[in-house]
């Protein structure tokens, strides 16, 4: 995209489980897809294992035999590189052993920052900016967090943090709808206590408005403490705290409980969309939005079509060109 603004793609939606985005050649059409639709860079999601080669420093150089190989992949599909990569820590992986690690646990501190590292080395060698990451887990499991809470979980990313701008990367915590740091108050506590030196804020426009949060106000608000963008639309809120139904990455966001709605993100101008995305848009040009936008269409159908969808808004709708 031909724009003042940075704009990616993420490739989350290609891989709704980790055995079905593997082959090289998927990977390819899925880079072509983006390149001939305008993103010449896409955002990367952190995995576990073979199946999800994509997923980790150690898999990528793996399959790809060092940095410029996998430079060299990208450039195969005809992409430029890597805006940046989204990492949960508290999802268990094999690469370290299954190990079970929550940002509230004081305890685990020092085994996050440690496993956050090659995320950050590989980000630097690439020559991306942002490590985007899942700062504390779901409701249904933490409860709300409470204000103490929130401060021992700032210090964590503030830690993490500081290591990254050692290598030149920026953090940039996500906020989502599923969160224990849920609600704007508590979100704002969270800023607070975060070094906004060392630590970012990944605005993702669907979650908060999911959540009830309006990502415009919000941006307008606090617009210096934003250095990402996940950029999609949501047609429905949490109205009746589905998010904390027990599972809820599933039994909420995959349709199983509650209202049953079966998705829940949508392409940008869906009809019914809760997210004004052009009045967004227009506060991010308004403040000189230096950070990625990366346009994303989690747990949609076919993600190609998804992907063009997207691209048809961007330069239509926004007033961006393709090349």
């Amino acid at each position: 995209m031909k724009d003042t603004l940075r704009w990616a793609y993420a490739l989350n939606q290609w891989n709704p489980r980790m055995d079905v985005f593997v082959r090289h050649e998927e990977q390819l059409r899925a880079f072509q897809t983006v390149s001939v639709l305008g993103f010449d860079h896409i955002e990367l999601s952190s995995g576990t294992g073979r199946w999800d080669n994509l997923g980790r420093p150690e898999t990528i150089l793996l399959n790809h035999g060092s940095i410029d190989g996998l430079k060299a992949f990208l450039g195969r599909g005809s992409l430029a590189g890597v805006s940046s990569m989204f990492w949960d820590p508290g999802q268990p992986v094999e690469e370290e052993g299954w190990a079970f690690r929550t940002p509230l646990d004081p305890s685990h501190h020092d085994g996050i920052v440690e496993a956050a590292r090659p995320f950050v080395q590989f980000l630097a060698a690439m020559g991306a900016e942002q490590l985007v990451v899942r700062p504390v887990g779901s409701a249904w499991m933490t409860g709300l967090v409470d204000e103490g809470a929130i401060r021992l979980v700032a210090a964590l990313w503030n830690r993490v943090g500081e290591e990254a701008r050692a290598s030149g990367i920026g953090v940039a915590a996500h906020y989502d709808c599923l969160s224990g740091i849920h609600t704007q108050e508590q979100l704002e506590t969270f800023l607070a206590a975060l070094d906004p030196a060392l630590v970012g804020l990944a605005l993702d426009t669907a979650e908060f408005a999911i959540a009830g949060i309006d990502p415009v106000a919000f941006l307008r608000d606090h617009g210096s403490r934003v250095t990402h963008v996940h950029l999609k639309d949501a047609r429905y809120a949490d109205t009746g705290e589905e998010f904390l139904t027990p599972g809820a990455e599933t039994t909420m966001l995959r349709g199983g409980a509650g209202r049953r709605i079966e998705r829940w993100f949508y392409e940008l101008g869906a009809e019914g969309g809760l997210v004004d995305v052009d009045g967004f848009v227009g506060e991010l040009r308004a403040q000189d939005y230096r950070g990625w936008v990366v346009v994303e269409s989690d747990h949609g159908s076919n993600p190609s079509e998804l992907a063009m969808l997207n691209s048809w808004f961007i330069q239509h709708e926004l007033g961006v060109a393709r090349v």
